[in-house]
């Protein structure tokens, strides 16, 4: 999204306690969408909405080689996202840590790595049928507010760090890393793999391979969420899909996952496909996804079609 207005972040300075005054600026960006999503389980519901949220951020360079930069997102009269991240400079990463509702680092870098040209299957049928999204290395439980992050690379290596000391009153911490190796004996073939440990909830492992020549990308993973107590339903997905990119424009990608719940009595399957189109500063977008069994109950079936217009401007 263009940037709409500059505002000198010096003219907040009284403002702020500071030992020194650093060249910086705060953005606010936004833009306009128009949206239809229209689910087969949800008749009743208008389906049409469009984009109610406008971004601020902001940044600087720091006289010891670190940057600092800001972010806030208001979103329906809420600043429901938001976050801060601190470069160390010389090849020592980024350390981030997300307020609220930002993914600070670690498994969620690597819990999707199957490629969309829009939106994922597991997403808008099963949701509005009443499911969370299973089948990914944060299905249990994952909080990122007053969350911490790492990210850093070596070479072909990638890697991000996450951690919350404290997810919720009664929880224990949430520890996570996420980790990429690209161009894996051929270029652009990667290798993805995730863990969290979501205190005495549950453990989420996850591992996968992409691959990209030319216009095309294809990935498949797989994924496991053990939970801790005594009767909660352990998972595992299978998670793979393709995309084409028909030229610079116009961009398909379909897709499937699978997840076996256990003792459930049938597999929960989310089938897909999607397009996305840009012509100049409008971007057209398109999903048709469909879940088979939610939650592993037999006959619980959803389908939604999406239809998204944006204007950048």
């Amino acid at each position: 999204m263009n940037k709409m207005k500059k505002i000198g972040l010096t003219a907040l300075a009284t403002s702020l306690v500071a030992s020194s005054a650093y060249a910086g600026e705060l953005s606010v960006s936004g833009s306009a969408s128009l949206n239809y999503s229209g689910v087969s389980t949800s008749s009743d519901a208008n389906p049409w909405t469009m984009s109610n949220s406008v971004n601020f951020s902001g940044g600087g360079d720091l006289d010891n080689g670190m940057t600092v930069s800001v972010a806030w997102e208001l979103d329906g009269n809420i600043m429901d996202d938001y976050s801060m991240k601190l470069g160390l400079g010389d090849g020592l990463g980024t350390v981030t840590f997300s307020g609220n509702s930002v993914n600070a680092g670690g498994v969620d870098t690597v819990k999707d790595i199957v490629p969309t040209a829009y939106t994922p299957v597991y997403e808008l049928a099963n949701e509005t049928a009443g499911e969370t999204d299973n089948g990914l290395a944060t299905t249990s439980t994952r909080s990122t507010v007053g969350m911490w992050g790492y990210a850093n690379s070596f070479g072909s290596l990638d890697f991000s760090l996450g951690y919350n000391p404290k997810p919720a009153a009664a929880a224990k911490a949430e520890a996570s890393i996420g980790a990429t190796y690209n161009d894996l004996f051929v270029e652009g073939l990667s290798v993805s793999a995730g863990r969290m440990d979501d205190g005495d909830v549950a453990e989420n492992d996850t591992y996968g391979l992409k691959y990209t020549v030319g216009a095309v990308s294809a990935a498949y993973q797989k994924t496991k969420v053990d939970y801790e107590a005594t009767g909660t339903n352990d998972q595992d997905a299978t998670h793979y899909g393709i995309s084409f990119a028909v030229n610079e424009n116009l961009s398909l990608s379909a897709g499937r996952q699978s997840v076996d719940i256990d003792t459930t009595a049938t597999e929960e399957v989310n089938t897909g496909i999607s397009a996305s189109y840009t012509m100049g500063s409008i971007t057209l977008s398109g999903a048709m996804n469909k879940v088979e069994d939610a939650n592993g109950t037999q006959g619980a079936d959803a389908e939604a079609t999406a239809l998204n217009i944006s204007f950048a401007f």
